[in-house]
């Protein structure tokens, strides 16, 4: 990729290095990207065997964001919801405290939709891809994104689509790393423990894309979405998977912080993960 997939700039630098897949920085709009090219509808992130060890991170350690997500978005309204990504279900699971909203969700992984269906009785997933799964166009009041646009190798479409199924007045929700704290992240722990062939400061061949609460902002917007407004939720409880509490207090440490520094720079210095909302003007 020679140009940003954001801005379209051909200025670029390389910002950072993971066993041998390069990461590149958009020297306009501040979006990261990485050299590893994967197929866009890559099913490889769940296999049947691991998958009920990963219920701790995808139930426990969200738990708290999502319950923030319930504060802010859910409560007093009602609604169809479409979860993009769904992942093993367990979001999907937390809306059933929500009955005025009636919730979906599509996942790509075979393993992951069965878990959902199967396993947690979630009998609203489609398995496949977005824009195969028969949603109606205008049909849902919320989208959400949790940790997925990160993988996208071309996110322009996925917006696009998140677009067309919006009704108007509609809004989208987008959680995902933020490359202004990811990258001094990395570089500190390749400082520290040096370059293991197991390690994954970046997640570089996950992570293609890594955004700035700039490029962010430009991707919505390009696509019509407005009020695109950033927010704070609860951090994952977890560190490196782990339930560490040493690591967990710093993390929350973190996140208060944050929350500081952005209330007394006006929003101009985010050193949170990426928790974004955006509305389909109607």
């Amino acid at each position: 990729m020679e140009r940003c997939i954001i801005c379209k700039s051909g200025k670029r630098k390389k910002v950072f290095e993971e066993n041998g897949v390069i990461f590149y920085r958009c020297l306009d709009c501040g979006h990261a990207y990485s050299s590893f090219r994967q197929d866009q509808d890559y099913d490889g992130y769940f296999g049947y065997e691991p998958i009920e060890s990963d219920s701790f991170w995808f139930k426990e350690a969200h738990k708290e964001m999502y319950e923030d997500f319930g504060r802010l978005f859910l409560e007093k309204r009602r609604g169809r919801l479409l979860d993009v990504g769904c992942g093993m279900g367990y979001f999907l699971k937390f809306m059933e405290k929500y009955p005025e909203w009636e919730a979906f969700g599509c996942e790509i992984s075979g393993s992951a939709a069965d878990f959902a269906v199967n396993k947690l009785g979630i009998k609203n997933v489609k398995n496949g891809k977005l824009e195969e799964a028969g949603f109606t166009e205008g049909s849902f009041d919320l989208i959400t994104l949790f940790d997925v646009i990160e993988h996208i190798p071309e996110p322009d479409s996925m917006i696009n689509m998140a677009w067309n199924l919006l009704r108007d007045g509609g809004s989208v929700f987008i959680h995902t790393p933020n490359i202004d704290i990811q990258l001094p992240k990395a570089r500190f722990k390749k400082w520290v423990f040096g370059m293991r062939e197991d390690a994954r400061y970046l997640e570089a061949k996950d992570h293609v894309n890594i955004y700035s609460k700039k490029s962010m902002g430009i991707l919505l917007d390009k696509h019509g979405f407005k009020s695109i407004r950033f927010y704070h939720l609860k951090p994952i409880q977890s560190v490196a998977g782990e339930k560490g509490w040493i690591g967990l207090f710093v993390k929350n440490i973190w996140h208060r912080l944050s929350l500081f520094l952005d209330l007394s720079t006006g929003g101009r210095l985010n050193i949170d993960n990426l928790f974004v909302a955006a509305k389909k003007a109607g």
